[in-house]
Parts: C-alpha cells; structure tokens; sequence
C-alpha cells in the first residue's frame, strides 16, 4: 500500500515536476479602482465627479438597459462597473437630451 503523499509525489516526478508543491496564493492582479479607470480611458462614466444629489437618476447602461436609482445611495456607494455606464440623468431630464 502507499500513502496518498508517496502516490502524489510519484506523480508530479512522473510528469517531471518538482517535488516542492505550488504556491497556495494566486497570482491575480487586482482591477484598478474606477477613478482609476476613469483617469486613464476618458469615455468612462467617473461617478466621484458626477455629484449625485439626493434625487431620482435614471442611469443607462452600454448594454441598452437602464435603471431608475436614489442619487444619496448613489453618492454613497456607486455599484456599478464605471466602463459599463453610457449616461447618468436626473429622471426629470429623461428624454431631453440632456445627459451626462
């Protein structure tokens, strides 16, 4: 018989690996922060400069779907991904043209 160790160390020098195991931490580079993003592509939504105030906003996606949300939480936390944003407008200005 052979232990679940001697089995997986025969293994890995089968397949010419060595006998040391992989780093238990992932290699992941982190996203940049969306003020970030928003520096360095210039057509990013920047929600830390839009100054949302405490009122309905109608926010529209680059994916053609849009969403009425509280401009206080809005201001609070934004929890969208920036780059996914195509405009931001209070909902009294929906339909003017006026968007930001």
């Amino acid at each position: 018989m052979f232990t679940t160790k001697e089995i997986w160390e025969a293994g890995r020098a089968a397949l010419g690996l060595s006998s040391t195991p992989a780093s238990a931490t992932p290699s992941v580079v982190a996203p940049p922060p969306a003020a970030a993003q928003a520096a360095t592509q210039p057509d990013v939504f920047d929600p830390a400069a839009f100054g949302f105030e405490p009122r309905t906003y109608r926010v529209h996606f680059k994916n053609g779907l849009s969403g009425e949300y509280d401009g206080a939480a809005l201001a609070t936390a934004f929890p969208f991904d920036a780059s996914q944003i195509q405009a931001v407008e209070p909902i009294e200005d929906v339909g003017k043209g006026q968007v930001a």
